[in-house]
């Protein structure tokens, strides 16, 4: 029900021509001095002043525009009008290690690592002696033990068997668009499959031609395709898709940079194969399962599926249709693409269904989130009447939120902070479980961090999340933002990273997380400048 109540309240703002506006690169933010897009239209109450709405954990497969990547595994990510980062260096913070090289291998620096540990992975070249299978005619990812490059450790992005990156392997893969490094081969068609979209076409048009060097489909890219710079942009592409139905654990998603977020969903029905409005039918409709808000996400994070996973999974059906909702903003100085690979790979121990959890307040949709000068906090909490585990969390937001933070309060036991993000701009997904590593909050560093192992809710928790903002020309100078609180009005709920605002903690769980309710102030350490 509360997908259906959100998708209806958000296609009462895209009737009111709220949500679109232009799009970005593999940064992610408009450089300064942009044009702003229109500011979101509409009014409506404060927050808080209609009933709570729910914060739903349903049956369905995954959760609406999340994904899994411990922050420091994304690779790529910039500053406000920065330009676009290649894949490439040392490995960051929170990378699992891949299995042992037999023996030493010359030249990697074997000696000064403890005994059986490679070297991170940088993201370089890989030379023959390091490959981990054979790369002559290589069409497939092929999962398995060993990574491409058997020399360094795993690394879910740089180094990773089961999205073997186009640039290793493939050597004429080469466009003009920056993001050539988030390309991946797909699953092969027995273990799994790849959706997304590309300018050659829909279904496999896209691997036909380039799995065999065929490149043109780069060549003449249709305006609509891509985005120039200075552009922000909130629209929706529906694509087909001929495959089997499936259950699947493992997701890995890419797209080239300059999205703020990537949402799909399976739907029926609607023109397929170009870019129209965004909206509701791309947020909160159909069947929604993990997308990204950084240009490289994955689920899991280590080669091998945490024992405490095994038999979770999700489901994708039959021959789908599926619904991309993105928001694209350009602070590069070159056209960028509009571009995106998923790799959904299929499971046959299927035991445990995994439910999306949208903490998505129906009150931010229609109301105001602040008017100019004025510094709130948007403050939520749910309570599980029933034992719950957490899989994974991330918070969205926009350029004016200073710090979006999760906790969970347990009776007889201090709040503990489970989630914390300070840059909007760079938005971490947390997944908690035995393999992933997050790191430990530092709002003195200005640093992000979040629970690590486990995150398990017991009927009576509850489970807060808060965003801070500061709707002020002082934040609106320390973002570049390209527009000032005065000109652009009250703070609306829409797709626009400096016009208007979201609140919103995304995730997936085995259990309900209960209804959601807007509270008071919040404790000190969710209010971070």
């Amino acid at each position: 029900m509360m997908r259906k109540t959100l998708a209806h309240a958000l296609w009462l703002i895209a009737a009111a021509g709220c949500g679109s506006a232009g799009g970005d690169p593999a940064s992610g933010a408009m450089a300064p001095g942009l044009a702003p897009t229109t500011a979101a239209a509409g009014s409506g109450a404060q927050p808080g002043t209609a009933p709570s709405a729910a914060m739903t954990t349903q049956a369905q497969p995954g959760s609406v525009g999340t994904a899994t990547t411990a922050p420091g595994n994304s690779v790529g990510a910039m500053a406000p009008g920065a330009a676009p980062a290649a894949m490439g260096g040392a490995a960051t913070p929170g990378t699992a290690t891949g299995p042992a090289a037999a023996g030493g291998v010359p030249g990697m620096g074997m000696a000064a690592l403890p005994p059986g540990e490679l070297p991170k992975a940088t993201g370089g070249a890989i030379s023959e002696q390091c490959r981990g299978f054979d790369f002559k005619d290589i069409k497939f990812s092929p999962g398995g033990d060993v990574p491409p490059n058997k020399c360094e450790a795993f690394h879910p992005t740089l180094n990773n068997q089961y999205t073997v990156r186009c640039i290793d392997v493939w050597p004429w893969y080469k466009t003009k668009f920056p993001g050539d490094n988030y390309c991946i081969l797909p699953p092969p068609p027995d273990k799994g499959i790849q959706i997304g979209h590309h300018p050659q076409g829909q279904g496999d048009a896209w691997y036909k031609a380039v799995s065999t060097g065929d490149m043109s489909g780069y060549e003449n890219v249709p305006a609509d395709w891509t985005l120039a710079p200075g552009g922000e942009e909130e629209r929706n592409i529906s694509i087909t898709h001929t495959n089997a139905a499936g259950n699947y654990y493992r997701i890995y998603s890419r797209m080239r940079g300059g999205s703020h977020h990537m949402i799909p969903s399976t739907s029926v029905g609607g023109a397929t194969g170009t870019w129209g409005p965004g909206g509701a039918d791309g947020l909160f409709t159909g069947t929604g399962f993990p997308g990204a808000q950084r240009p490289d996400e994955n689920t899991p994070q280590s080669p091998v599926i945490p024992k405490e996973d095994e038999g979770l999974y999700r489901q994708f059906p039959a021959n789908a249709t599926v619904v991309y909702n993105m928001h694209h903003f350009n602070s590069t100085d070159k056209d960028i693409l509009k571009e995106v690979w998923q790799n959904i790979w299929w499971t046959d121990n299927a035991k445990t269904l995994v439910s999306q959890l949208t903490g998505l307040p129906a009150t931010q949709v229609a109301g105001v989130f602040a008017n100019p000068g004025e510094i709130v906090d948007m403050h939520y909490a749910s309570t599980p009447a029933a034992p719950v585990r957490v899989l994974d969390l991330f918070g969205h937001r926009h350029a004016w939120t200073t710090a979006f933070t999760a906790w969970v309060e347990s009776n007889g036991k201090p709040p503990e902070i489970v989630y914390q993000s300070l840059n909007w701009f760079d938005e971490p997904t947390y997944t908690y479980n035995s393999e992933a590593k997050n790191p430990v909050p530092a709002p003195e560093k200005h640093s992000d961090g979040g629970h690590t192992g486990l995150l398990m809710l017991n009927a009576g928790d509850r489970l807060h999340f808060n965003c801070h903002i500061e709707y002020t020309d002082e934040r609106a100078m320390s973002e570049n933002s390209p527009v000032k609180p005065a000109a652009n009005g009250p703070l609306r709920f829409s797709n626009q990273a400096f016009n208007a605002e979201m609140c919103i903690l995304f995730g997936s769980s085995v259990g309900d997380v209960g209804l959601l309710e807007q509270l008071g102030p919040p404790p000190d350490f969710a209010i971070i400048r």
